[in-house]
């Protein structure tokens, strides 16, 4: 028995196309029918997100990720009660979507809501990724048709490329609200106090040599396990290489404006990636 039905899927299409985010490039390579189970994927991230990132005190945003945990809690047990969770039950009946990270969503999410986050320590800024990013991709793998090993290992590689991108990109935005994602034993190796020190470009470095060498071990991965069913995780990481490799460009001193793709400069890296396939 399915739960969900048209106007459900109606409502994460919706989301996506709200959000105007470049995952929305990826998702559209999947088939129509495993499509909306994806942007159901995405419209539990970005539900989650909002609330984390929204305004308000902490303990009411941690009380709105808790009632989420309840509607996880329903879902599983054959209760799901509202649009996203009745298709993300139909995307554990037909595709074995793993369920715990639906829970370390949340819990990447609740770290962002008692926050904000300052300095953590590498291991600290780990699990936030891991929580954050690499469970968006173990969520997406079944959709897609890959469950091996080796695909699992891709998508971890790549979730941490993607945030690690994602905070070099966002330095100054995050600043505004008083978020600091880097390490904090980078910042005392470098005499790095905020993100206003003149070595913060020292800092920048480390967290993009982390990030090059996820990018390189998930193209090593692909090329060793074969890039079948995995074109929207394949596009994504195009995307997002490209971008992290302006970055790179620009300089490592510079943090503003935040970089961006043109619509012709995603085209040409996906068109790119999609050549090596």
């Amino acid at each position: 028995m399915t739960h969900a039905c048209k106007t459900d899927f109606d409502y994460v299409e919706d989301i996506v196309k709200n959000s105007k985010s470049s995952f929305s490039l990826g998702m559209k390579a999947l088939p129509h029918g495993r499509r909306g189970y994806l942007y159901a994927i995405y419209a539990y991230c970005r539900v989650l997100d909002d609330i984390a990132d929204g305004d308000g005190l902490a303990q009411d945003k941690v009380k709105q990720l808790t009632l989420w945990r309840e509607k996880i809690d329903l879902m599983l047990n054959g209760q799901p009660g509202c649009e996203i969770t009745r298709i993300l039950a139909d995307a554990v009946a037909l595709y074995d979507i793993p369920t715990q990270e639906l829970y370390r969503l949340i819990d990447g999410m609740e770290a962002d809501a008692n926050g904000p986050i300052q300095k953590p320590t590498w291991e600290e800024l780990y699990t936030y990724c891991r929580c954050v990013a690499v469970s968006v991709g173990l969520l997406s793998l079944p959709i897609f048709g890959r469950t091996d090993p080796q695909a699992q290992s891709f998508a971890k590689e790549l979730g941490f490329a993607l945030q690690l991108t994602n905070i070099l990109r966002d330095i100054e935005e995050d600043r505004t609200i008083n978020r600091i994602y880097l390490p904090k034993e980078s910042m005392g190796t470098h005499g790095v106090e905020d993100v206003s020190s003149p070595n913060l470009h020292l800092v920048l470095k480390e967290i993009a040599e982390k990030a090059k060498e996820h990018y390189r071990q998930a193209e090593q991965i692909i090329q060793s396990c074969g890039s079948e069913n995995l074109k929207p995780a394949l596009m994504m990481k195009a995307v997002y290489g490209s971008l992290f490799q302006k970055m790179e460009a620009r300089g490592w001193h510079k943090t503003s404006p935040r970089i961006r793709l043109s619509t012709i400069e995603k085209a040409m890296a996906v068109m790119k990636q999609m050549a090596h396939i």
